[in-house]
C-alpha cells in the first residue's frame, strides 16, 4: 500500500503524456466514446496524490516528548 500512491501518480502522468504526444505529433484524436479515456488517465495522478496525502500522517517523525515535526 505504501507504493500505490507514487505508482498511480507516475503511471497516470506517463499515460497522460502518451495521450498528449499522440494528439500533438500523430494528429490522433479520440471520438466521443473513446474520449472518456481521459477521465481515468487524469484521475489516476489525482488519486495517487490523495493517497499520499492521506498516508502522510502515518509517516511523520515522532519525538520522545510526543511532539510531531
Amino acid at each position: 500500500m505504501d507504493h500505490l500512491g507514487p505508482a498511480l501518480l507516475l503511471c497516470g502522468l506517463a499515460a497522460y503524456l502518451v495521450l498528449v504526444m499522440l494528439g500533438l505529433f500523430a494528429g490522433w484524436h479520440m471520438p466521443y466514446p473513446v474520449s472518456l479515456l481521459w477521465l481515468p488517465v487524469t484521475g489516476a495522478p489525482a488519486l495517487g496524490m490523495a493517497i499520499m496525502f492521506l498516508r502522510a500522517r502515518d509517516h511523520r517523525v515522532r519525538f520522545a516528548d510526543g511532539e510531531d515535526e
